[in-house]
């Protein structure tokens, strides 16, 4: 259901089993809740209608540079993970700029970028990309796992943000629109033939509350079930980030904190490590590196965080990415998922 919503939006879709493909162009901006978030939020119409834009946004594809379609397999021996990769801008008319993100078992992995001259970036957790029409660039990703144990089996994906440097330019103007959406390969594989090398431990937070999902909701996705064979709820999964002010479209930091909520539910019984993103950099909150929920049917799991604000910005931009873990990468399509995103106002 998720793949036919986003396909008729002609808002992005996979192009090849292995590659991803975004082409967003002189289309009026969409709100990105609708690709990954809450459903409900707005009809067809509101979101086709909610801003007037008609500027080309870009096209272009990314992947791994593989020989055949089948998933590839990469080996951790202790040395650094090195995977060959290639992206190319797609749009005549407008630069095609995107942010890209690599997820290990569903952890944020910081990467390099190490061209065949032997030139290589710093390691970090976005690589910007400003390509213009038929632009091409090849490149290895290089990292050393962050998460992984030897006997694992474990997928890592590649996702873009569409637009990562736009932000609201005040608070009266908080809709992201189509910036900032998300598009990802299918999944490959990393197999540890040893344990990592690093010393630091990755911490989840687990701390989530498990209620029924409320009716509302239930009433929203009936509505989107189109040939009553099946239900919206059991084959999605809805991931949402909402302020303490619920009815706000902006989280407000006072005295240095920022107090929000994190919803996940629908889909496959699975397990999500979600991390919440400022300004495209993960953050801790509650002094842990991501989250951590298994997704129960008909059951919504809430998970309520505070956010240390005081090294930033008055107006900065936050969201939340989910990605199945284990070996869930294996059946479920609904990964990865994307929050909208928001401002995060710091009143201090």
């Amino acid at each position: 259901m998720r793949k036919s919503i986003i396909s008729i939006m002609m808002i992005v879709s996979l192009c090849f089993l292995l590659a991803g493909c975004f082409n967003v162009k002189s289309e009026p901006a969409v709100n990105s809740s609708n690709v990954n978030g809450s459903i409900g939020d707005e009809s067809p119409a509101d979101i086709f209608s909610s801003d007037s834009s008609q500027r080309g946004m870009g096209a272009f594809s990314f992947g791994p540079v593989t020989a055949n379609d089948e998933q590839q397999v990469f080996e951790y021996s202790g040395e650094e993970i090195r995977i060959p990769f290639k992206v190319t801008g797609m749009d005549k008319d407008v630069s095609s700029d995107f942010g890209l993100l690599v997820f290990l078992d569903g952890v944020s992995q910081p990467y390099r970028m190490e061209e065949s001259n032997g030139s290589s970036s710093k390691e970090q957790v976005m690589h910007k990309f400003y390509l213009k029409n038929e632009e091409s660039k090849e490149f290895d990703i290089v990292f050393t796992p962050v998460i992984g144990q030897k006997g694992d089996k474990a997928g890592v994906v590649f996702a873009t943000i569409l637009q990562p440097d736009y932000e609201p330019e005040d608070e009266s103007k908080t809709n992201y629109g189509i910036y900032h959406s998300l598009n990802a390969t299918l999944p490959q594989e990393i197999y540890f033939k040893s344990d990592i090398a690093s010393t630091s431990n990755l911490h989840s937070y687990s701390e989530a509350a498990v209620q029924d999902i409320p009716e509302e909701i239930r009433n929203q996705a009936e509505t989107i079930i189109t040939d009553g064979s099946s239900d919206y709820l059991d084959e999605t999964t809805t991931i949402e980030l909402l302020p303490e002010d619920t009815g706000s479209n902006v989280i407000s930091a006072k005295n240095g904190k920022a107090k929000l909520e994190f919803h996940i539910y629908g889909g496959l019984e699975t397990t999500y490590r979600t991390t919440i993103f400022v300004n495209h950099i993960p953050v801790q909150i509650m002094g842990s590196d991501f989250i951590e929920t298994t997704l129960q049917k008909g059951k919504m799991n809430t998970v309520e965080l505070e956010l240390d604000t005081s090294a930033y910005g008055r107006l900065n931009t936050i969201y939340a990415v989910s990605v199945v873990s284990g070996k869930d990468y294996l059946t479920n399509s609904n990964s990865p998922l994307k929050t909208k995103s928001l401002l995060l106002v710091d009143e201090s």
